[in-house]
């Protein structure tokens, strides 16, 4: 490697990302902005040598891995466990509804599924460094309120990097054969399972490093921190995962220990110049003739994220029971694309799952989203006065009525006893799961049908349509008992906030079921039926119209079928019973 060449392309790079940033920093925008603007000047206007172009592809990895170890380190499972279930709360409304609605706009925009999907998961969170530079330098929101939303964005880093570890199989299903997909996924399944279950459970990585930090100098702990988060980025990389998985992992195993905040702000100085060095090589995948030719996506990409990020947090915090206000301002000031959406943007670029366009676009409209940020923040209090002096009287009545709803659901919960209230928060989180889980199979399903139908029909014969229809049937199948769960959960949690007796479901002394039991049963099944069946002919799939009336007729018969069953269960169940009480007398 030419030395000259490589001394010249890093002091290039480091000069200009600095002189950037203090261009950005007087307008009072982060560092982080500099840095991909430097990478747009680099590739646009300076010739880059092959050694430069070498060196800054190995010193971003470097930078990708030492920014993913410290926001793991940054994160305190504890902490978060006990002052965070409000932002677990934003985030678990947010993020699935982020991801689908860009699900649903990718496909508006005449993208495919994987690319759809990419979207989703590249829109669905906040950048941490740029929405606390940004709130900070204005003072709209007090300590506590940028606290909780600095929880809030730490919250959509797990949960960015958990839809991370899901979709690397996704994007690399678009390029392997089937048999080494389902390797890839068994074992990026036992790397996470090992990872959590030896490192949380067991704690080995805290109690390793407290021996560290305790018996050798704290400049050789230094060393085998970042050694640890490298060795764990290979493992991932193994793994068939993004190093940036390996690392967080790291990161987030190694925070409990005692001296896991020292170890961060050891690392801090080394994180920024190679953080420079990933950001710079971001900008310099973007081409300004591209940019130009896709500025209407750019924009569009951008009102799409700040449109779902306003509306799902506001969401969020309204079912948390905030005030409006409060809500809103919190919205606005997270409208700010976070670090993870150059990171899966550049995942999906190498995977080759979206061109130059879409990943410019991308890089274009988080950009747009930093230097809106300020102009956002520093109106949102203009923006809800007049939307509360200007609403009209049949939305402020809509909205009274849902804040009467919502009041009268928390004074019913409020007046139940403690274990009712606990009770009730497991069987809303066990609904919210399963509704999560029938998104994930619909998604699988909507991915999957395109890539596995021409396979078997190579494998097997009769036709890519046949197993088209065999998997949409497949799918309505799967989709039962999350659905029947999900329904059985509903109508548990309404027995117990409304504390309805349901004596007519109980027995009569007739020696047959109440007529009310029996309705309550036939009902279970119709609304599974029906919600399986809408979810079939809302998800796009390959099926014509009479093929959807057949697997109509198909659910119509399977829910006879059972509820015969489950009629002739209970008739045996009687007749037993009788029996039995018979021969005691």
């Amino acid at each position: 490697m030419d030395e000259t060449a490589l001394l010249t392309s890093i002091a290039l790079f480091t000069l200009l990302s600095g002189f950037c940033s203090i261009v950005f920093n007087r307008a009072k925008l982060p560092p982080l902005i500099g840095y991909l603007t430097a990478g747009i000047v680099i590739s646009n206007v300076i010739d880059v040598s092959e050694t430069g172009m070498t060196a800054v592809e190995l010193l971003s990895d470097f930078g990708l891995v030492l920014l993913m170890f410290c926001i793991g380190l940054e994160i305190n499972l504890k902490k978060i466990k006990k002052q965070g279930k409000f932002a677990v709360l934003v985030a678990v409304v947010q993020l699935p509804l982020m991801v689908l609605g860009g699900i649903i706009a990718g496909a508006a925009m005449g993208f495919n599924q994987v690319q759809s999907i990419a979207l989703g998961a590249i829109i669905s969170g906040s950048s941490t460094a740029v929405v606390m530079a940004v709130l900070k330098s204005q003072n709209k929101l007090n300590r506590d309120h940028i606290d909780m939303l600095v929880l809030i964005t730490i919250m959509e880093d797990i949960g960015q990097v958990i839809i991370l570890s899901m979709l690397t199989p996704v994007l690399a299903g678009s390029s392997m054969e089937t048999s080494d997909l389902v390797v890839l996924i068994t074992t990026i399944a036992a790397f996470m399972i090992a990872s959590f279950v030896i490192g949380l459970k067991f704690e080995v990585v805290p109690k390793l490093m407290n021996w560290i930090t305790d018996h050798v100098p704290w400049e050789t702990a230094i060393v085998m921190a970042v050694g640890m988060a490298f060795g764990m980025a290979l493992l991932a990389t193994k793994a068939g995962l993004s190093m940036a998985i390996g690392s967080f992992l790291m990161g987030l195993l190694m925070s409990p220990s005692r001296k896991g905040e020292d170890i961060n702000a050891a690392i801090e100085p080394m994180k920024s110049l190679f953080m420079a060095m990933f950001f710079i090589s971001v900008g310099m995948e973007v081409r300004l003739g591209t940019l130009a030719e896709n500025i209407a996506m750019v924009l569009g990409v951008y009102v799409l994220f700040a449109s779902l990020k306003t509306s799902t947090v506001f969401l969020g915090y309204w079912i948390g029971r905030q005030d409006g206000r409060n809500g809103f301002l919190s919205a606005v000031g997270l409208t700010a694309m976070g670090e993870f959406a150059f990171i899966i943007a550049k995942e999906a670029l190498d995977f080759g799952v979206v061109d130059d366009g879409f990943y410019t676009s991308i890089i274009g409209a988080a950009l747009v989203s930093m230097v809106s940020l300020p102009i956002l923040t520093r109106s949102s209090d203009k923006i809800w006065n007049k939307f509360e002096s200007g609403c009209p009287a049949f939305m402020r009545k809509g909205i009274e009525s849902a804040n009467g709803f919502r009041e009268d659901l928390y004074s019913s919960i409020d007046s139940t006893n403690k274990r009712a209230r606990k009770t009730l928060r497991r069987g809303m989180t066990y609904v919210y799961v399963d509704v999560l889980l029938i998104i994930l199979i619909e998604i699988i399903f909507y991915a999957a049908v395109p890539m596995l139908s021409p396979v078997m029909d190579d494998m097997y014969g009769g036709g890519v349509h046949a197993w088209d229809f065999v998997f949409v049937m497949l799918n309505f199948v799967v989709l039962i008992p999350p659905i029947w769960y999900m329904v059985e959960g509903l109508r548990r949690l309404d027995r117990l906030i409304v504390d309805w007796s349901r004596d007519m479901a109980d027995w009569s002394g007739r020696g047959r079921p109440n007529v009310y039991a029996e309705m309550l049963e036939i009902s279970t099944f119709s609304v599974v039926a029906i919600v399986d069946l809408a979810l079939i002919v809302i998800i796009p799939n390959p099926l014509t119209l009479a093929e959807h009336l057949f697997v109509a007729v198909a659910a119509v018969l399977i829910v006879v079928i059972l509820i015969c069953r489950r009629r002739k269960r209970r008739a045996a169940a009687m007749k037993s019973s009788e029996s039995s009480e018979e021969e005691r007398n």
